[in-house]
């Protein structure tokens, strides 16, 4: 089920989005490995860079960094590793150098 969806306009201006489905949403770096649901193509996301899992009905969603070289951002602030937190429509998240806006539908 939907959740919501990362949307970023770093390299393209007309934006691109990828969507949250309820359950965990690993993110990391394009080809970089297997199983990943996000894969962004930029140098500074590590191979396995963050986890957001999302509920859907209300709409929730979490942010976790399992450990990335670059870091994972929440409003400008880095996360420390393996510790969730909550993310709000609207949230800046930086993925390393690669700069998101979080929608929760």
């Amino acid at each position: 089920m939907l959740a919501g969806f990362i949307v970023s306009f770093e390299g393209n201006e007309l934006g691109t989005f990828w969507p949250l489905y309820a359950g965990k949403n690993v993110i990391g770096r394009k080809d970089a490995m297997e199983g990943l649901d996000i894969e962004i193509d930029h140098p500074t996301t590590s191979s396995r860079h963050a986890v957001i899992t999302a509920t859907a009905r209300p709409g929730k969603l979490t942010l976790e960094d399992p450990g990335s070289t670059n870091g994972t951002y929440l409003s400008g602030e880095r996360l420390p590793n393996n510790q969730p937190r909550d993310l709000r429509d609207g949230d800046a998240v930086r993925f390393g150098g690669y700069s998101c806006t979080v929608k929760v539908i």
